[in-house]
């Protein structure tokens, strides 16, 4: 028996059968005509016999039968069997011993073919009893790769590939093309270098199996066997399939970058990673290698540094073996400051002595991944000081120290002047600006240098200060205005009023000179805003002040022995919506306000009301001042006149009547900063000058012996309003108040020491 391919008129055959509810037509003239005879049932398949009634006057290219699932209208589940031309016989028949399944009923006809017409007989229905197992005889080529087409020959396969499915081992591949003695597939994708090869055939596996050899890819050798990361090796191999973009290499876990691949060569980079050694395997194509090669990763090693000694910035060259390239993988420290990499190379890497150290000798280290790998030790060279600009400082300000082998990282130097820390405002190798240090005194003082921890260098000149001016600790919260405090017993007590933006505030705190630190004490028992302090007696008192638009007519007093606060008697004139100046005499306290004054006894918790100058009407952040038993008003902002004014005015509490004194010389102003001094002199200063709107930092000096006034040295701090001024001993203290920002800076004014 002879089965021939499939030829087109299948398709013709096809279109029949699943549409063959049509009406057919073999009856024309000119058409041959053929019979279905029947079908022998066989236990292992079936017999279909077949006759030619007529050719029709034609030549019949060829004949044969075609059958499918009774009621089937799946293409895929067609079957045939094409005989050939016919050499003069008139009945033709065939065994089919696959693709009929036991208890399936089918429907059969047979079929002749000429150059153009194809003819069908009638349809016979069968019911299947079973076929023979699919009979396996050979595999061509026995070895192959996965992708490449292998043909299997047998007996007992389907001329139809929809009956038939392949297995290597339990991987199912694509078929090609079938016939009842031939498949040809695709190798599917496995793991493994050698399967089994099976054949279903409508659900009957093959009897046998054939060993079928795969060719995965293999590696045979890795040139070098050893190298560090980023440099290139050579994996040789075979059956390396895919280009370059379907070619994956692993060490270990870590991928690497592929350079190039073809059938037996791969070139990759080899990975940064913290391993010592690891397995390579290739991926080429989606299929891993059959096997793995170890592979040995040399570690970086450093062998010594040169120079071992200079000073920041500085280049120093670590020299090794097998030394990182890319930068992206390692980290080089000098103890734990990061040294800038300048240039790389397998024996030399080549970096800047970091700003961010001051601990020598430093210990240099390459930090790879999580492993370090030492060096020598770098020492730094010791800073030196030439000279100190300028020598004799006659106000607050900046002095430059020129020198050498200055850190220039200002966090990381310190500089000393009369053993207190100096605020550094700018560095280079060569030069340091520096602020005079907060509580700095007049007097000469030493000037040291420290670049090295634990290692000051001394000038050897001095310098001497010779101001009225000298700053102190900041005060510790966030800048404040419109706050409230008092001296008592040698401390000023400060808080209250607004931090940034307007936010009220009732924190309070406790200044000491002598040590020149700032400590919380109990907070006020409410929140307030441009209250008036004072003190007498040991006792320091707030009165007036608000919150928004709440007025507070209130006084409470304040006890530092045992840090508490106390209501009192409430002021029982009106409120003021400003800054109320006001002064203390012998032990009494005084606060005009809105236009009137209120004498306050401590002794009896009683407010008396007394006489107020009427030309300052109702005044609002004006300046006030005792001296010598006599009350001092004036320089502020009248609300009756809607303007600063000049005005001042003297109060003798023993005849209640005040007497204008000589006008305040320097620009309009309120808001400014009034306080007098145990040297018979009254002081105002600072403030806004309306209507420029100009944040002022002049001081002048009042004599009310001569009834004079004269400029004195300006404020050394930014221009500001709202500062208060507090006295201890022969000195004033100015901390706070507001110019474009929240101030929270306090300055020590002595002009008489």
């Amino acid at each position: 028996m002879s089965i021939k391919s499939f030829i087109p008129a299948a398709a013709l055959l096809l279109a029949s059968l699943v549409y063959s509810c049509q009406e057919e037509k073999f009856t024309e003239k000119g058409i041959p005509e053929v019979k279905t005879v029947g079908v022998t049932i066989l236990d292992d398949g079936a017999t279909f016999h077949g006759m030619i009634l007529t050719d029709g006057g034609m030549k019949i290219k060829e004949h044969g039968f075609s059958w499918a699932p009774a009621g089937s209208k799946d293409p895929s589940e067609l079957q045939y069997f094409y005989l050939g031309p016919l050499n003069g016989e008139t009945s033709f028949s065939v065994t089919v011993n696959s693709a009929i399944e036991k208890d399936e009923d089918y429907v059969m006809r047979a079929f002749v073919a000429t150059d153009a017409v194809t003819s069908y007989g009638n349809e016979v229905v069968f019911s299947g009893r079973g076929s023979k197992s699919p009979e396996l005889e050979s595999l061509t080529p026995a070895s192959a790769q996965i992708g490449d087409t292998v043909v299997i020959s047998g007996n007992y396969f389907s001329n139809n590939p929809g009956s038939c499915t392949v297995y290597f081992g339990n991987a199912e591949a694509a078929i090609i093309s079938s016939t009842v003695d031939r498949l040809k597939v695709v190798v599917p994708y496995v793991v493994v270098p050698e399967v089994d090869v099976s054949v279903v055939v409508t659900g009957i596996m093959s009897s046998d199996k054939i060993r079928f050899n795969v060719l995965l890819p293999v590696i045979t050798e890795i040139i070098p066997a050893s190298a560090p990361s980023a440099d290139t090796v050579v994996i040789k191999g075979n059956y390396f399939t895919g280009n370059l973009s379907g070619c994956s290499v692993f060490f270990g876990t870590n991928e690497a970058r592929v350079l190039s691949v073809s059938g037996n060569e791969v070139r990759v980079v080899v990975p940064y990673t913290s391993q010592a050694s690891a397995q390579v395997r290739v991926v080429t194509g989606g299929i891993p290698s059959g096997n793995m090669r170890d592979f040995t990763i040399l570690k970086p090693v450093t062998l010594g540094i040169a120079p071992q000694s200079g000073t920041f910035g500085d280049i120093v060259n670590l020299y090794g073996n097998y030394l990182p390239l890319d930068t992206a993988f390692f980290r080089v420290y000098f103890n734990d400051a990061k040294a800038i990499v300048t240039d790389v190379s397998r024996t030399r890497l080549q970096v800047k002595v970091p700003t961010g150290n001051n601990i020598s000798p430093a210990v240099v280290s390459i930090r790879y991944f999580s492993t370090y790998t030492y060096t020598d030790r770098f020492t730094l060279n010791q800073a030196f000081v030439d000279d100190v600009t300028p020598v004799l400082l006659e106000q607050w300000g900046p002095v430059v120290i020129t020198g050498s082998n200055f850190n220039p990282d200002p966090q990381m130097m310190l500089v000393e002047i009369g053993g207190l820390e100096s605020h550094i405002l700018s560095c280079t190798a060569n030069e340091i600006h520096a602020n005079l240090p907060a509580g700095l005194l007049n007097g000469i003082h030493q000037v040291s240098v420290t670049t090295i921890a634990g290692s000051p260098v001394l000038w050897e000149g001095y310098l001497e200060f010779k101001s009225v001016w000298s700053r102190m600790a900041d005060f510790p919260p966030s800048g404040r205005m419109a706050g409230a405090g008092f001296a008592l017993d040698g401390k000023i007590y400060f808080g209250t009023g607004l931090q940034p933006y307007l936010q009220a505030m009732k924190d309070f705190w406790e200044y000491d000179p002598e040590t020149n630190e700032w400590i919380r004490k109990n907070d006020f028992p409410t929140l307030i805003t441009y209250a008036t302090g004072l003190s007498v007696n040991n006792m320091g008192y707030f009165a007036m002040g608000k919150v928004n638009s709440m007025l507070y007519n209130s006084l409470v007093r304040y006890d530092p022995s045992s840090n508490t606060w106390q209501t009192l008697a409430s002021n029982p004139g009106a409120a003021s919506t400003m800054d109320s100046p006001g002064f203390a005499i012998n032990d009494r306290l005084y606060i005009p306000a809105a236009g009137e004054m209120y004498e306050y006894n401590p002794a009896t918790n009683y407010w008396t009301k007394k006489s107020y100058p009427a030309e300052l009407g109702y005044l609002g952040g004006g300046a006030a001042f005792s001296i010598n038993g006599k009350g001092y008003l004036g320089i502020g902002w009248v609300h009756d006149k809607g303007a600063d004014v000049a005005d001042f005015f003297e109060y003798d509490p023993l005849t209640d009547k005040w007497t204008r004194k000589a006008s305040f010389p320097g620009a309009l102003r309120d808001n400014a900063t009034s306080f007098s001094l145990p040297n018979g002199k009254g002081y105002v200063g600072m403030g806004l000058a309306k209507p420029q709107l100009q944040y002022l930092t002049d001081i002048w000096e009042y004599d009310p012996v001569a009834d004079t006034w004269t400029k004195t040295e300006d404020f050394p701090g930014t221009p500001r309003c709202g500062a208060r001024a507090f006295v201890v001993g022969s000195a004033a203290y100015i901390v706070a108040g507001y110019g474009e920002i929240y101030e929270k800076d306090m300055w020590r004014f002595g002009p008489s020491e």
